[in-house]
């Protein structure tokens, strides 16, 4: 079902993208047909025109998922994957995914005949194989180091890797701000239990100091009153 929309499709267009597995891209003047791993994003082009031929967003999406799976099922063997009319897809150099153009309408079947290739796919297995294959989608050096030229230029792939998680390795990690207001907060505690004792020692002297200013009076008036009480026997004598 996939082969005569593709091929339709690129008959007034330049580009077709086929989720998780590449494009087909018109080179002009010569109107021939090249495969590309490099664009394999899906744009919602190829399931719009499933579904406008009468086919919900469901098997629209499991249609796309089947081709592609006996696609890269066939190239990963080592085996052809013919798109009659349109076409073959076969194993590249350094486990790409080539194709070959070959334009033309598919010879009819005689009663005894069978299409050239029959699905490899158990329908109890389909859900397990998809996932499977579509794991971590698969871009080839060669692809990416020499891409085609009806593609070079574009802009693809996965987004930068990130660092963030492994910049603190091999040294110290900054300081956070919470730290300098934990370290503000203990010194505050200590100026603060040094003011009260400070305070207890100070208060403790000066009733130190008030107790020893009372005492000495007292005893100076004790002593005079003494000599006093002494002189007089003498005098009346």
């Amino acid at each position: 079902m996939l082969i005569p929309i593709i091929k339709q499709y690129l008959a007034a267009h330049k580009r077709l993208v086929v989720p998780q597995l590449g494009a087909f891209i018109v080179k002009e003047p010569e109107r021939s047909v090249v495969f590309s791993e490099l664009l394999k994003r899906d744009d919602g082009v190829l399931r719009g025109l499933l579904r406008d031929g009468g086919t919900s967003d469901l098997e629209a999406a499991g249609e796309i998922d089947r081709f592609v799976f006996e696609v890269r099922h066939a190239v990963e063997r080592g085996q052809e994957y013919p798109l009659e009319g349109f076409g073959v897809m076969k194993p590249g150099p350094n486990g790409t995914i080539a194709f070959t153009h070959e334009p033309g309408s598919a010879a009819p079947l005689s009663g005894d005949e069978k299409p050239a290739r029959q699905s490899q796919l158990e329908p109890g297995k389909l859900a397990e194989a998809v996932r499977t294959a579509f794991a971590e989608p698969h871009v080839s050096p060669s692809a990416k180091m020499n891409p085609d030229p009806s593609v070079r230029g574009l802009r693809y792939g996965k987004p930068p890797k990130n660092t963030d998680a492994c910049r603190y390795v091999d040294r110290v990690p900054r300081r956070r701000g919470a730290d300098w207001f934990i370290w503000i907060a203990i010194a505050a505690a200590v100026i603060a239990a040094g003011a009260i004792a400070f305070g207890y020692w100070r208060a403790a002297k000066e009733k130190q100091a008030e107790a020893e200013y009372i005492e000495v009076p007292a005893a100076q008036t004790a002593a005079a009153t003494a000599s006093e009480g002494a002189l007089q026997p003498e005098q009346n004598e």
